[in-house]
């Protein structure tokens, strides 16, 4: 599906951008089609197509886009993840615009996430439902007391101002998606696009959004088993972007652990002249020593990550 309208207030700069919808979907019968729908009706100033990419629907999801006239790719593999990086190499679009097929995001909200792209303020614009409004119970508190310590991470460590890391609805310009390395296969996808995004120093951008709560089939997401697997890509993403900072806290933990048993025995020697408390002793030095050593990680790994860094600056700019 292609379509090529214009608004009233259309801006100049970027208008003949190629923007793509990419939808990945898994059983979405009971809303990809008002979500095709909505697109199509949409006014915006750049021509926009559409593809979606399945994940091996057992229902009519498929059936039904291709009555919409929208391009249909089978999923080579499973998970969210693999979906999205699929589907930008069959995209020779300007811009990327992912979006899940569950009906949960607006496409009213289309046109404030693609115009700080369009008008040349942004790389990458995120949908945040943080900002924007929610349908009672669209997020549930468990998931939000888990998007804000994502949040917060990826502030302290890359000096960010996040408010919604992990939203599935945003635009990025291919040309920045094809740079980013991504390893996520599943849902952690979208944290890691955005760490890698901004550690590239790519510009990211945040604009309010509507989120509603799911229609058609259940939820998907795992609240405890996904939580995991996004906090443990979360932590390698940070290892890899800033070690120094990631194991410098570690060390700084560990010798502060360490400074009770140690102020006990430096008291105890004073006062009575000798170590009686050995095993306060051997665990003060396992502290200070494991300390030290994660410390000397973090300096290691500092060097290996800004090797890397300058590496792939000079291959960037030889091709």
């Amino acid at each position: 599906m292609n379509l090529k309208v214009e608004m009233n207030n259309k801006k100049e700069m970027g208008k003949d951008l190629k923007v793509e919808i990419i939808i990945p979907t898994l059983n979405e019968e009971g809303t990809i089609k008002e979500l095709l729908q909505s697109i199509r009706a949409h006014t915006l100033p750049v021509e926009i197509s559409v593809v979606v990419i399945d994940g091996g629907s057992t229902d009519h999801t498929m059936e039904i886009c291709k009555r919409e006239n929208v391009m249909v790719v089978r999923q080579k593999s499973k998970g969210k993840g693999n979906a999205m990086k699929e589907a930008s190499e069959y995209s020779n679009a300007d811009v990327l615009v992912f979006i899940d097929g569950d009906g949960t995001y607006s496409i009213s909200d289309l046109g404030s996430l693609l115009e700080p792209i369009l008008t040349d303020k942004a790389d990458m614009v995120v949908g945040s439902r943080i900002l924007g409004k929610r349908e009672k119970g669209s997020i549930s508190t468990f998931n939000m007391l888990g998007n804000k310590l994502f949040n917060k991470t990826i502030n302290f460590a890359i000096h960010s101002k996040l408010t919604d890391s992990l939203s599935g609805y945003r635009a990025i310009r291919k040309s920045i998606f094809n740079d980013l390395i991504l390893f996520s296969f599943n849902f952690e996808i979208e944290v890691e696009i955005t760490v890698e995004t901004l550690a590239k120093g790519y510009r990211v951008y945040e604009v309010p959004i509507k989120y509603g709560t799911r229609k058609g089939t259940p939820a998907k997401l795992n609240p405890i088993n996904d939580g995991i697997k996004i906090g443990r890509a979360l932590i390698f993403i940070l290892m890899n972007i800033n070690p120094l900072k990631f194991f410098g806290i570690i060390s700084l933990s560990f010798f502060i652990a360490g400074l009770y048993p140690a102020i006990y025995v430096v008291r105890e020697k004073i006062h009575t002249g000798e170590i009686e408390a050995m095993p306060s002793v051997v665990f003060a030095s396992l502290l200070f020593v494991t300390g030290a050593l994660s410390l000397v990680i973090g300096l290691v790994s500092e060097l290996i990550v800004r090797s890397r860094r300058r590496l792939e600056y000079l291959i960037n700019k030889k091709i």
